[in-house]
């Protein structure tokens, strides 16, 4: 920065100053002295404009009443009011980024993640994978609660998935996401949900997540309960694989619409979801086992939470 000047006056000190801003030369202003007299000092910050600037100084005294120089003050009023929304948008995105690197990096559970993946752990240690002793009352009573249907409800109907339902159980509508059926079954799923959950948690917020979550789980268990036998429907079902499958969803759409979110599903991962889920629905193999309506129902939500996200 280096001192072009001086001019009298503070008013005509800031007319010059404005010009210089509408030329794109910025400078800064300082008292000339320690006494009362209005003088003022003109600091070029671009050195390399010094000699234009300078030339423009030696125009503005010879007539500083120039209508360019009344002009000039409205011109660089709307010039800083630019800049100040520029700084502003760049302060927002610059939140942005790290909101968003801070979800990526942040390897700890969020509390409501955390809380799916005990609450899972607990349900199928307690009730032995759907198999209790005899003796084991709490993980019989675990199991015959927490199914879609109670299995006395089911034979008392003739088959009847939505008996419990009908009764006002309206809670088996969401507790099979607990259930799992052995060990590995939980374990996929406890990993799918804090890979898929931890950075969906943290992209929706916790109240939000949590409504997903629910919308989600309601979605995969009443279309795999309630769906007919030549649907692929069944209402001995469990496990968290349906909200797994609508994370999964959300977050393949969203980061595909908006990039700059800085994740992207590897493809091999898309086709490890989604090739077992068309393999199930097409019938393709005899006797498949999962609950592939399930597993569609929280896709279909996931998708559809993600793109009308992004389309707002």
């Amino acid at each position: 920065m280096r001192c072009l000047g001086e001019i009298q006056s503070r008013r005509q000190a800031e007319l010059f100053v404005a010009y210089l801003l509408t030329q794109g030369i910025s400078t800064h202003v300082d008292a000339a002295g320690a006494d009362d007299s209005d003088r003022w000092e003109i600091w070029v910050r671009d050195e390399d404009r010094l000699d234009d600037a300078s030339q423009m100084l030696q125009q503005f005294k010879a007539d500083p009443q120039h209508a360019q120089y009344q002009d000039a003050v409205r011109e660089a009023a709307k010039i800083m009011a630019n800049k100040a929304k520029q700084r502003e948008a760049v302060s927002k995105n610059l939140r942005k980024v790290t909101y968003q690197v801070g979800a990526l990096t942040d390897r700890r559970i969020p509390p409501l993640t955390l809380t799916l993946v005990i609450i899972s752990c607990l349900v199928s240690l307690l009730n032995n994978f759907g198999r209790p002793g005899q003796s084991n009352e709490l993980g019989r009573s675990i199991s015959m609660q927490l199914s879609f249907v109670s299995p006395i409800d089911h034979h008392l109907t003739n088959g009847d998935p939505a008996a419990s339902l009908k009764k006002g159980e309206v809670w088996r509508a969401l507790t099979p996401i607990f259930l799992h059926g052995n060990t590995l079954h939980l374990v996929f799923n406890v990993i799918g949900l804090v890979v898929f959950g931890r950075l969906t948690e943290r992209w929706m917020g916790t109240p939000r997540y949590a409504l997903f979550i629910l919308v989600a789980a309601l979605a995969s268990n009443l279309l795999q309960g309630l769906a007919p036998g030549w649907l692929q429907g069944n209402p001995n079902f469990g496990g968290i694989s349906g909200v797994v499958y609508g994370l999964f969803g959300y977050i393949w759409v969203r980061t595909s619409m908006n990039p700059s979110l800085g994740v992207m599903i590897p493809f091999t991962v898309v086709v490890l979801l989604i090739l077992p889920l068309v393999i199930g629905l097409t019938g393709m193999i005899p006797n498949w086992q999962y609950a592939d309506l399930a597993h569609l129902g929280g896709l279909v939500v996931g998708v559809i939470t993600a793109f009308l996200q992004e389309m707002q």
